[in-house]
């Protein structure tokens, strides 16, 4: 089983879209897909579920405090009680919600989960301290790896993240094998993926002051060490390292004269330095340098907004959902994108 998210410290790159359909194209090719939600907003579990659904997990009954007690339990929140009374494990009987769209499973996104940040950054600052208990909290996701490996539910966990660089999102790629970066080609976009690849130097050395090469600290001193790290699935332990797949752009529109596309200077002049910053992520993984452009999204205008409201990928939008005549085409040629870009992610991901 593979474990992968698209992460990026900026918002309104298009990552939900391409995450969600990227999801959709590995489900099409036989595998089996839990789609974590991990981002406050929740906009992947708005787009994959039906309002049928979203109501049955958040407001099945009248009562509203009981209501959200409910959906506690019903979403990727219930995960972490356990860890907030102060348990080292995560809770590992999952509810989980098929989107028959999408092909895939959904382990929905709750608003509150926001609050989890502050826990993540004190189980952080004691896990550097050789608090055990702290260490296994901040490797939840390696935990809800294993506990789906062990049930032999799915091929691949995908997980999707806020715009954020807080030690939450961090205890994300903990568990993860891999992740890849969408961007956008203008100059937030461009400063922000700098901000990334400075905040993986950072974290990752502070990660390294837990171990001791390949031991962790506690190691030496914990005699059940073995049955403690199983579920984590340590990053450079047992194959299971962190790696950088790459990024995408999202394009922009570009203009039109004389039936010629005309450029636009203010979003080309930052294209051509991404892969040095992409360089600089994958450097400090230990990786060595290869091709990390995964491919271009296109801007879809209006067919993401017109894709969430029947709760489809963008491939499965028909003529009922409202995609008529010149948009069938437009279709076709966005759901080329995003496959050439899940294909460059399968292949790296999977060998």
């Amino acid at each position: 089983m593979r474990t992968l998210s698209l992460f990026n410290n900026k918002g309104g790159v298009g990552k939900t879209t391409l995450s969600t359909n990227i999801a959709h194209d590995f489900a099409e090719r036989g595998h089996r897909v839990l789609y974590v939600d991990c981002d406050p907003q929740c906009n992947a579990t708005q787009l994959m579920l039906t309002e049928e659904q979203t109501a049955d997990i958040y407001a099945s009954v009248e009562d509203p405090e009981e209501a959200l007690l409910k959906s506690y339990a019903r979403t990727v929140f219930g995960l972490f009680i356990p860890l907030r009374e102060g348990e080292p494990e995560i809770e590992k009987e999952i509810v989980t919600y098929r989107s028959e769209r999408f092909g895939v499973d959904v382990l929905a996104g709750h608003p509150s989960l926001s609050q989890v940040e502050d826990d993540m950054s004190n189980a952080w600052q004691s896990a550097n301290s050789k608090e055990t208990a702290a260490f296994r909290r901040i490797h939840w996701a390696g935990q809800l790896a294993t506990a789906m490996e062990d049930a032999d539910r799915y091929d691949i966990i995908m997980f999707d993240v806020g715009p954020s660089l807080g030690p939450f999102n961090r205890t994300v790629l903990l568990g993860c094998d891999a992740f890849a970066t969408p961007t956008a080609t203008d100059l937030f976009s461009f400063h922000a993926f700098g901000n990334l690849a400075r905040w993986f130097e950072d974290w990752v050395a502070e990660y390294s002051e837990m171990k001791e090469g390949n031991v962790n600290k506690w190691q030496s001193y914990s005699s059940s060490f073995e049955k403690k790290s199983r579920s984590l699935r340590l990053p450079g332990e047992n194959g299971h390292n962190l790696t950088y797949l790459g990024y995408t752009t999202l394009e922009y529109i570009k203009k039109k004269s004389g039936g010629e596309e005309q450029l636009i200077g203010a979003f080309e002049r930052f294209r051509h330095r991404f892969p040095e910053e992409a360089k600089r992520i994958a450097k400090s993984l230990g990786q060595d340098s290869e091709e990390l452009l995964l491919g271009h999204m296109p801007q879809m205008s209006s067919m993401p907004a017109t894709a969430q409201d029947v709760h489809s990928p963008i491939a499965g939008l028909v003529s009922k959902d409202g995609v008529r005549g010149n948009q069938i085409n437009q279709r076709d040629r966005y759901v080329e994108k995003i496959h050439d870009i899940a294909e460059a992610i399968h292949r790296k991901l999977f060998g």
